[in-house]
Parts: C-alpha cells; structure tokens; sequence
C-alpha cells in the first residue's frame, strides 16, 4: 500500500497536474525552514535587537528555498510520479528537523551560563569544581555595565569574577572584565 502510485489532479489539457503536491510539498518545507530561521533570529537575539530586518531575513528564509523547491518538485514528480511513501518521508522528515530545530539554534547560539559552561566552568574546564562553578556561585549581571556577568562564590572572603561579552547567543568569548578577574583565571590556569 506504502508504494502505491498517487493519481494526482487532472489539468485543463487532460494530464496529470502535479503543481498540488509540490505546491503541499513546497509549503511544507517553506514552514519548516521559517521556524528554523525564527529559533536562530531568537537564540541569537536578532529578532529582538533588528525585528524588521529579522522578520524580512524569516520571510526570506522560507520564501526563496520554498519557490525552489516548488519548481523542482514539480518536474521530478512529472517524470517520476507521487507515491505515498514519498509524502510520509517528507513528513517524517518535516517533523524531525521541525523538532531538533530549537536545539541545533540554542547550540549554535547559547545562553550565556550554558557559555560559561562550555569555556571555563563545565567539565574538564578550569574553573570546574571550584568555588567559581556555577554550583557553589551566585550568578548576576552588571546593571551599569550591559554584558557584564558577575559570578560571586557562595564562600565569603573571595572576590567576585566579572566577565564581559555575557549576552545570551553572543559568539565572542566569554573575558575578564578587570585585573582581578584576570588573577583569578590565571590562578585557576584558565
């Protein structure tokens, strides 16, 4: 049954149209692609820093691709005919991509404690296991200083850590905002 030949819609001329099923297709992948490009505008906060250029990029994203896809469906399916287990395939593929969509874009721009993680404080990392881990340290930001991540160890007597470039789905790395946060990661060998 799965590799049955789907009969599509008959044209004005007679023959088989087959514009419906690319057209389906074709907006399938249109939606697909504009969620991926609407989690990476989020997880890189440029929808929220550019939302017209943003919403433009997202439109285009899916638009274009979904024009394309549409023409080629089109042809391949007038040469080679719709089956069903083609539409289940796209289907399946659809979702999965739909589905690993917010975690390929929150990897690709990561918050700023996953950031932290992932360059000092994860492990295998210097700062893992010290008081400066996430899970002995209280984690604030600068009000006066946008950007700036203040990790201040939970035992007293030791000096706060101040990092700058802390944004959520910055790509710089994460530096020491003073010369005492310098000593600090050098201390740690960082």
């Amino acid at each position: 049954m799965i590799f049955r030949k789907l009969d599509p819609p008959l044209g004005p001329d007679g023959r088989p149209d087959y514009g419906l099923p690319a057209a389906v297709l074709a907006a399938l992948a249109a939606l697909t692609l504009a969620i991926a490009a609407m989690y990476a505008a989020l997880a890189s906060r440029f929808l929220h820093d550019h939302p017209r250029w943003a919403s433009t990029a997202i439109v285009a994203a899916a638009v274009l691709p979904g024009t394309g896809i549409f023409l080629l469906a089109r042809r391949l399916l007038a040469r080679h005919g719709l089956y069903l287990w083609q539409s289940w395939a796209a289907a399946a593929v659809a979702t999965t991509l739909m589905y690993a969509t917010p975690g390929w874009a929150y990897g690709i721009f990561p918050r700023v404690d996953d950031r932290y993680e992932r360059e000092l404080g994860g492990p295998g990392h210097c700062l893992h296991d010290t008081p400066y881990d996430l899970t002995r340290a209280r984690t604030t930001y600068a009000g006066d200083h946008p950007g700036r991540m203040v990790v201040e160890p939970l035992h007293s007597g030791l000096p706060a850590l101040q990092l700058d470039n802390a944004v959520n789905g910055g790509l710089r790395h994460l530096t020491p905002a003073d010369a005492a946060a310098r000593r600090i990661l050098a201390q740690h060998n960082c």
